[in-house]
């Protein structure tokens, strides 16, 4: 009988307890963060258009490109990519300018990118993103989304979507 006179005194202070626990009312909304990072830049899917240089015996052409600035040059960095269409089977490819190696290339100035090609790729498609640095860094571990720039360089156009997508 002692036990359970102890038993029911136990479990009324727990229910008790339990019954006097409630929510508070939510205070005041705390002050605003400090902004995020910029936002990814990219531009519109551009139709190559290429001239044949006879000079050095290149394909070239330059665009218009005002997402480029000199603090994208500084501590941001610009990724390209082609797009182009498979004949055979009608299959849309598209891959990163750093992977082509000598077959085309680009460099980047501000509000301008300069292509260079050993054969005419016009009508191809192409499309540059400038991703903003938002934290400077020293050495060569400097990362973006965990990834260092040779890195998102050689990846596909999908996993660069897929590792910037929440940075828009």
């Amino acid at each position: 009988m002692k036990q359970v006179k102890s038993l029911l005194a136990v479990a009324t202070i727990v229910i008790m307890g339990l019954l006097g626990c409630s929510k508070g009312s939510t205070g005041p909304a705390g002050p605003a963060g400090p902004a995020g990072p910029d936002s990814v830049m990219y531009s519109s899917w551009i139709t190559l258009a290429l001239t044949y240089n006879t000079n050095d015996s290149l394909y070239e052409q330059t665009i218009l490109a005002p997402s480029i600035t000199q603090g994208i040059l500084d501590s941001g960095l610009v990724l390209s990519y082609i797009q182009y269409t498979d004949q055979s089977t009608g299959e849309v490819h598209i891959q990163a300018i750093a992977s082509l190696g000598s077959l085309i290339w680009d460099d980047y100035s501000v509000g301008k990118v300069n292509m260079f090609a050993n054969l005419d790729l016009s009508t191809y498609l192409y499309r540059y993103v400038a991703i903003p640095g938002s934290k400077k860094v020293n050495g060569a571990a400097t990362k973006i989304k965990g990834y260092t720039p040779t890195e998102l360089k050689t990846m596909s156009y999908e996993q660069v979507q897929d590792v910037l997508k929440n940075n828009n």
